[in-house]
């Protein structure tokens, strides 16, 4: 726009402070002038767009971290469950183990006393077998 008004050829009126230029020029002048006016509404608004698109960026970096802190959290809950559940697992299939190894030492010792082996010769050797592996 600088470069506009400097090449516009001004005329001097005589006895006053004011001067003249072509319609022509005061035409391309004023359209340049209502061009800056819309061009600066412009830019102003383009402005409030960037610092409001700066601030929500800025909002969501926050709750990005706040949620990744959060998930940590949670993760690291989930951990711990998973590993009080694993020990609970354990510990129930270690009772379930020793009671069942305990009714069947009761049972051989029901088949024992009664002298019953000889109907359960074939599984009594079964079971040695595993028990010696």
């Amino acid at each position: 726009m600088t470069s506009l008004i400097n090449h516009v050829p001004i005329k001097p009126l005589p006895l006053t402070s004011k001067v003249a230029i072509e319609r022509e020029d005061y035409q391309t002048l004023v359209t340049a002038a209502q061009k800056y006016v819309v061009q600066e509404k412009q830019e102003g608004k383009l402005k409030k767009f960037l610092k409001d698109a700066k601030k929500t960026i800025a909002d969501l970096k926050v709750k990005i971290e706040s949620l990744v802190t959060e998930l940590s959290a949670v993760k690291a809950e989930l951990d711990q469950y998973k590993s009080v559940r694993g020990w609970l697992r354990m510990a129930n299939l270690e009772q379930e183990n020793n009671l069942l190894h305990s009714r069947l030492h009761t049972y051989e010792d029901v088949i024992s006393r009664n002298n019953l082996w000889s109907y359960y010769s074939k599984s009594r050797e079964k079971n040695a077998t595993k028990e010696d592996i």
